[in-house]
């Protein structure tokens, strides 16, 4: 039997176990090992997060609904990014960034239009809101959802608790066979080419891959 290549990430929280969960989920038809590795000594930040639109094509790709993970991870959706005291000596005092859908093929162009216009050094209107579906539903808290019948994706990020999101993606990540390791990395080996071939741990434990992955993110 071929021997499998192996794959250690080290690290958990989301973005590890969120790179566990694609490499599992890209080779599960492969001879692939993935292992884990986090500690317990070493805790992650924690706290709310946010997440643009690629988060949902995330969960895409791996096959999870909407209801399945958010009630789970407190998560709402999130369709704007509203920085306030944006450039205060402008006058300006909040920037909305709104999360561009297919919908906004239709005053796109305008925008842009505007945009290039402004650079030239006249008066137009360049906010981002007023020109795009997202930020006319955030000033109006509205969610991002429709009925099957609207001909258009939409695009949406999320608001969540990222230590309950961890949890999730890792109980997941076990499901579809990566393994899941606690223990401190305590050293380091290289090859003479300057490569990863080991990592140690704190028991002394030597632990070997073909590829090392190093994550830790909130």
């Amino acid at each position: 039997m071929t021997k499998p290549f192996r794959i250690i990430v080290v690290g958990g929280g989301t973005a590890g176990w969120m790179a566990a969960n694609l490499f599992a989920h890209k080779w599960a038809d492969k001879n692939v090992q993935i292992t884990l590795v986090e500690s317990a000594e070493i805790g992650i930040v924690g706290v709310g997060e946010g997440s643009t639109p690629t988060l949902k094509r995330f969960f895409s790709m791996l096959g999870i609904e909407d209801n399945e993970w958010m009630p789970r991870c407190n998560a709402t959706y999130k369709v704007n990014i509203k920085f306030d005291g944006w450039s205060p000596q402008s006058g300006i005092t909040s920037y909305s960034h709104p999360f561009t859908t297919q919908l906004d093929t239709f005053t796109r162009r305008a925008f842009f239009v505007n945009c290039r216009t402004r650079r030239l050094g006249l008066d137009t209107h360049t906010s981002p809101a007023d020109f795009f579906i997202n930020g006319h539903l955030a000033k109006q808290n509205k969610g991002p959802l429709t009925p099957e019948s609207f001909p258009f994706p939409m695009e949406y990020g999320y608001h969540f608790d990222s230590q309950l999101l961890g949890k999730f993606l890792a109980e997941h990540a076990l499901k579809l066979g990566v393994t899941h390791r606690q223990t401190t990395i305590d050293k380091v080996k290289q090859h003479a080419s300057g490569d990863i071939s080991q990592l140690i741990t704190a028991q002394g434990e030597s632990l070997a891959a073909d590829f090392f992955c190093g994550l830790q993110w909130l």
